[in-house]
């Protein structure tokens, strides 16, 4: 059988353009595709496709079509296309066959009308633009120069497109923008990354195929998921384990050939790594957010750090020259489709997939980061003796959570943290620009002093840095504390973050034998906190190492303290509280700094409940026993400086929302006087498909607390027959909650529909101790059982908030043993909030995520048999 595509194949130089070489494909039942291109090649013209045979056939139109009835338009039979080609909108190299601008101009399908022969071809569009039909006839013009090639043979690929009828509703009007999307020929000519790839080909992955997708618009700015740092990695086989590169952290984003390269905050490297846009540019896909880490190996097959920031130029440079790779290990968004309520392994998969569809990456710039199943300790080992940096642990069935997670585990072969400098020495000896660079890193006192280190810069380092941090001179100590032998040093104000490795840590926490390794363009300085900085290294390194970690760490859990400089203002988590002595809770004494302290150290147990949620607050700008008032809008207390979410209001308007990220966005809202937080129960990735159910039992005062326990017991209780989990927590005031975690999957209405069937069915069993009634009268003697926490714009109170009450209280998860022994939902406060979690083995909600579970018809159906 002739080969249709052989001429498409002969025309083009596979090694130098990266277009389909093509098969032609299986014939396909039902009406063909249609797709009219609009081309600026050496001369503007339309090329009509209509596939038959497993192939586009081709026709360039030099006029463009037809479109008034009876009009002829010439139509030169060009060699056939892959179907693939059909897809194709972007700008093809000038130096290849046919190099220029091509508008996806029209798409659809058609039909033949009658059966074609040679020499004609009767059809029928079904187009966007282009509706109604048409004729294609072959010229019989043999006697006519314009007929006759060079040779004088008469030449057969011309042919006349005849419009024959219009539907209703003509004549026609058609724009001329593309129509996937709406640019003109100049802005296609503009997008220089949009050079003809191979990445509209048929798909490697049907992302529809893949579990727990679900459609939804390209996210602009991805945030990565972060690892929790322990010293040795988790057991068993639902863990796998990856290397950890020694790089930094990229999220590429792609977007119908727009390549962005974003770093971990958000901030866009793309002009950094051309070599990567181009690489990434040519997968076969239209949409994707890949996750991954730009890094430079050495020849024994390590990743040098220093190497890297060579090769990017330091602070603000650009790539010098090639060698960069980007590791990749994740797919969070394929082709219209969120993946990341998709398991890992399936995502790694796709990815993979993805990657190996284009051999002709292989080995480049682009990378797929592989893993092995299980035996984690004995891959550190191995890692640690090939001098890598260590491995990441994921659990295998996990979806992808932004932020500090811990189904992904990090453990270090060396010691190495980053911090922020706060000061550097006076130089001695031959040395030039400065002695050493003074390190801190944000705690529950400031900004805490950490060590200090004065070797591994080169001499253009040391220049470089010198520079930057005259820019940044201060005139007062920014530490704490005070810093030992600091004589004659230059304070800075706390903003450039450099990556520091070291062999351990004294007994008082300071590094020992600290080496610089770079600078960390890609953080911010209220990133780095001495939760993260704490070091991880066990019993097999060395004693002052545990001790260390050991103070290290209690000055995140003792909770606030007032040992921080100035009566006026600080700096806690990156953040200049203001009125820093400001008394908030009289009755016990606690000022403004200590609740921006407390939510500084509470942070990493707050945060996976709170953040990336829209938010409403309880704002007492004067202390809890002034004026307090509910607010949802962010104000001009909190525009531009906290991330926000537009959402679309019940009326059709839209609103913005503030949520938090990371301790210094909850450090900055006690600045602002925030009290509470009340997050939705969905997540700004889909605000509208939530994720929790919540009830809140809220007692009369009459009811003894061992009956509102024993209420709780019996519903969580109910939800387990019925394959649900329930975590209880108390609300600071007087009540309990229970907090369901489930696949966000279902809409408002459906989630609170399904709670009010729960707390009906829970309270008719007890009508006398139980009501679903608001009215305070129907109240009175009872437990009110409230569902409507869970409608749309409905919140209830975090994990870990602080109330606008007597003794500043805080809603506190539990155990289900203790519900019973807690005694009242006010008893953990501020105050004691921090001895509770010093005494605790593990997390109380240990295992929340894992234990979201979809709402069915099945689960209302255990829930009515269970009665």
């Amino acid at each position: 059988m002739p080969d249709s595509l052989k001429a498409y194949r002969d025309k083009r130089n596979f090694e130098r353009s990266p277009e389909p070489q093509g098969q032609p494909a299986q014939s396909r039942k039902g009406n063909a595709r249609y797709v009219m291109h609009k081309h600026a090649a050496s001369h503007e013209h339309f090329d009509l496709r209509l596939e038959q045979a497993g192939v586009l056939r081709s026709w360039a139109l030099p006029k463009g079509p037809s479109l008034a009835r009876g009009e002829k338009r010439l139509a030169v039979e060009v060699e056939d296309h892959p179907l693939a080609y059909g897809d194709f909108e972007g700008v093809i190299p000038r130096q290849e066959y046919g190099g220029g601008t091509v508008m996806l101009w029209d798409t659809g399908t058609w039909r033949p009308l009658g059966k074609p022969s040679a020499d004609r071809i009767d059809l029928e569009l079904h187009g966007s633009k282009l509706t109604g039909r048409w004729s294609l006839v072959r010229t019989s013009s043999a006697g006519s120069s314009a007929g006759k090639s060079r040779e004088g043979r008469q030449d057969r690929r011309q042919w006349l497109l005849i419009k024959r009828t219009d539907p209703a509703r003509q004549p026609l009007d058609p724009d001329d923008l593309s129509i996937v999307s709406g640019r003109s020929m100049d802005e296609i000519a503009a997008d220089k990354n949009r050079v003809w790839t191979a990445q509209l080909q048929e798909p490697a992955v049907d992302p529809a195929a893949l579990p727990d997708t679900r459609k939804q618009a390209l996210i602009d700015r991805p945030a990565p998921q972060l690892a929790v740092l322990k010293p040795r990695p988790p057991k068993g086989d639902q863990w796998l384990h990856e290397l950890k590169f020694d790089g930094y952290r990229l999220m590429a984003r792609l977007d119908l050939g727009d390549v962005a390269l974003l770093t971990r905050n958000g901030k866009d490297w793309t002009h950094r790594f051309p070599e990567l846009v181009d690489a990434l540019g040519r997968l076969p896909v239209d949409e994707a957010i890949i996750d991954g880490e730009i890094v430079i190996f050495d020849q024994d097959g390590t990743t040098s750090f220093r190497k890297l920031q060579d090769r990017v130029g330091g602070v603000g440079g650009t790539v010098h020259d090639a060698g960069l790779v980007l590791q990749v290990f994740d797919l969070l968004h394929l082709d219209g489709y969120n993946l990341m309520r998709t398991p890992l392994t399936e995502r790694k998969a796709a990815l993979k997939a993805v990657l190996e569809a284009r051999p002709d990456l292989a080995g480049g710039a682009v990378r797929y980061s592989d893993h092995i199943l299980g035996h984690g300790a004995g891959f550190l080992r191995e890692v640690c003796d090939m001098r890598l940096e260590g491995i990441i642990s994921k659990q295998v069935d996990a979806r992808y959570r932004p932020g500090r997670q811990e189904s992904w585990v990090k453990s270090k072969c060396t010691l190495q943290d980053e911090f922020v400098v706060g000061g550097y020495t006076p130089p001695s000896g031959a040395r030039t620009g400065f002695g050493s660079l003074l390190l801190g890193a944000f705690g529950s006192s400031g900004f805490e002093y950490q060590g200090r280190v004065g070797a591994g810069f080169s001499s253009h380092q040391i220049g470089m840095l010198r520079e930057r941090l005259q820019s940044l001179s201060i005139e007062r100590r920014p530490f704490a504390q005070q810093v030992p032998d600091s004589k004659g040093a230059q304070w800075v104000q706390p903003e450039l973050v450099v990556d520091v490795e070291y062999a351990q840590r004294s007994a008082r926490g300071v590094l020992r034998q600290p080496v610089f390794r770079g600078l960390r363009d890609d953080k911010t300085a209220d990133e780095i906190t001495t939760q993260d900085t704490a070091p991880s290294v066990d019993s097999a390194d060395t004693e002052q190492a545990k001790s260390a970690e050991g103070s290290t760490r209690r000055t995140t859990a003792e909770g606030p303290t007032r040992n921080s400089p100035g009566p006026r203002g600080v700096r806690i988590a990156g953040v200049a509280v203001s009125h820093a002595d400001r008394v908030v809770f009289p009755e016990v004494g606690l000022t403004k700094r200590a609740i921006a302290q407390y939510l500084d150290a509470v942070a990493e147990w707050m945060l996976p409940h709170v953040g990336r949620r829209p938010l409403a607050m309880v704002r007492c700008p004067d202390g809890w026993t002034g004026d307090c008032f509910f607010q949802k809008r962010p104000g001009r207390a909190l525009a531009g400086q906290l991330p926000q979410v537009t959402i679309a209001g019940n009326s059709g308007d839209d609103s913005d929302f503030v949520y938090v990220e990371t301790a210094r966005d909850l450090v900055y809202l006690a600045q602002t006087g925030v009290l509470e937080l009340h997050p939705w129960g969905s997540r700004i990735e889909d605000v509208e498909t939530p994720d929790t159910v919540t009830f809140d039992f809220d007692p009369d005062p009459s009811v003894p607390w061992s009956v509102l326990a024993e209420t709780v017991h019996h519903l969580g209780q109910r939800l387990a027959r019925a394959g649900l989990t329930g975590f209880p927590r108390t609300t600071g005031g007087k009540g309990l909650h229970v907090v369901v975690p489930i696949e966000p999957e279902a809409d408002w209405e459906v989630i609170k529909q399904f709670a009010r069937v729960v707390a009906n069915i829970h309270a008719q069993e007890q009508p006398q101790l139980l009501t679903t009634h608001m009215a305070k009268a129907r109240r009175k003697g009872r437990i009110f059982i409230d569902y409507l926490r869970n409608g749309r714009g409905a919140t209830s109170v975090a994990s870990y908030s602080i109330r606008a009450r007597e003794g500043a209280p805080v809603a506190t998860p539990l155990r289900w043993d203790e519900v019973t022994r807690v005694e009242r939902g006010d008893r953990y406060t501020v105050k004691n909030l921090f001895r509770r979690l010093r005494s605790l083995k593990d997390d109380p909600w240990e295992g929340f995520e894992q234990a979201r579970r979809p709402l069915t018809v099945n689960t209302l159906e255990k829930l009515e048999s269970n009665r």
